[in-house]
C-alpha cells in the first residue's frame, strides 16, 4: 500500500499515528526520569556521547567522524529527553552536578 498525501483521509490517519508514537516516546522518557537511577542512566549516556562537545578531531577525519556520530545520538537523545518534559533536563542535570548519595 502506498500513502496518497493527496488523500485527507490517509493523512489524517498518518499524522494520529504519528502523535500516538510521540506520545508513548514521550510517556516512556518520563517513566525513566521519574526515577533518579532512570536520570543517573541517562546522564552517564549523555556524557558519553560528548553531545555538547566539539567532535573535531585535528588531522583524524576518521576519528571525527566516529566522535561525531556519537554526538549525534546524544543530541537525539537530548531532544527526546527535552520533549518529554522541559523539567527532565534540569532535573538530570542538577543532580549529575551535585550527585545523588
Amino acid at each position: 500500500m502506498t500513502y496518497n498525501p493527496h488523500d485527507s483521509d490517509e493523512v489524517a490517519e498518518r499524522r494520529t499515528r504519528r502523535k500516538a508514537k510521540a506520545t508513548q516516546e514521550q510517556t516512556d522518557f518520563q517513566r525513566v526520569c521519574a526515577e533518579p537511577h532512570g536520570r543517573r542512566v541517562l546522564a552517564r549516556i549523555l556524557a558519553m556521547t560528548g553531545h555538547a562537545l566539539a567532535s573535531f578531531t585535528p588531522g583524524d577525519p576518521l576519528a571525527t567522524a566516529y566522535r561525531e556520530g556519537q554526538r549525534s545520538i546524544g543530541i537525539a537523545l537530548h531532544s527526546q529527553i527535552i520533549n518529554a518534559g522541559d523539567d527532565l533536563p534540569r532535573a538530570i542535570l542538577a543532580e549529575n552536578v551535585q550527585g545523588d548519595d
